[in-house]
């Protein structure tokens, strides 16, 4: 939420000072190097540096308490010739075991250029040129999304092949190859993602963030590896509930209302 401008007039120069003492202390804080460099230098000159700031207040553990909750909500764009569709629910987060099983589940699924439902509404039904899906994490919380825009007359189809694809993988595991060739586009994609001073202190920060422990950059690809096509079938029915999904959709209501009346009806029930 953005200030106004009554609030931002009332603030003062101890306003400001006080939220600097409670926020910018080195008990939150985390200092990351990386490069090439002489350790015991560095070291040496961040405790010169930084011993003398003050501790301050610890960090506020307060990780947000999803609710799911099948809803349809339609924001009306007239003389849309697209229909921009977000569909999702919570999932597992960074903390738990299934956290890695879910991401593989999720590339398989919508998370990749060559996933099932990017190559269903994409490449088969020619609905949307870029949909994907992800696993979003913040602290201690995540969701999966399915996102895409697809032509206004597409609408409702679109919908009806991104929940058949997760039923068919609900119901079937996968075959070995094609998630094979999944588990080596992830493992490509975290060594590019190293492969930068910057990105491995994203890296750093996420672990930290996240509190996943040292091991978790160091035993990624072996652990994504490690899926089995069976764990993928059963990510899917333990997460990936459309009876459970909100459903949001902006377009033209006048053109798209008919074909949503499915979701709406289920998500009255």
């Amino acid at each position: 939420m953005l200030p106004t401008e009554e609030s931002l007039n009332k603030m003062t120069i101890e306003d400001t000072r006080k939220f600097y003492a409670d926020n910018y202390g080195a008990e939150r804080a985390h200092l990351y190097v990386a490069g090439k460099f002489d350790v015991g230098e560095v070291k040496k000159a961040i405790a010169q540096t930084f011993s003398s700031w003050t501790k301050g207040t610890a960090p506020v553990v307060n990780a947000p308490k999803p609710k799911m909750q099948r809803l349809l909500d339609v924001t009306d764009r007239p003389n849309a010739p697209q229909s921009t569709i977000y569909v999702g629910l919570p999932v597992a987060d960074a903390t738990n075991p299934d956290n890695i099983p879910l991401i593989v589940t999720n590339s398989l699924l919508g998370g990749s250029f060559g996933s099932r439902i990017t190559s269903n509404i994409r490449e088969q039904k020619g609905y949307t040129y870029s949909p994907s899906s992800q696993v979003s994490r913040r602290y201690h919380d995540a969701y999966w999304a399915e996102v895409a825009d697809v032509t206004t007359a597409a609408t409702g189809p679109s919908l009806k092949e991104i929940f058949g694809e997760i039923d068919r993988l609900q119901k079937e595991a996968p075959g070995a190859a094609e998630l094979k060739g999944i588990q080596s586009y992830l493992s490509g994609v975290f060594v590019i993602q190293n492969s930068t001073r910057q990105a491995l202190i994203a890296q750093l920060r996420y672990v930290d963030l996240q509190g996943l422990g040292e091991d978790y950059l160091k035993t990624f690809v072996q652990k994504v590896n490690a899926v089995t096509p069976d764990e993928v079938q059963r990510m899917t029915a333990k997460y990936i509930k459309p009876e459970q999904m909100t459903i949001v959709v902006v377009g033209d209501k006048s053109k798209i209302t008919e074909q949503l009346a499915p979701y709406a009806e289920a998500a009255t029930k």
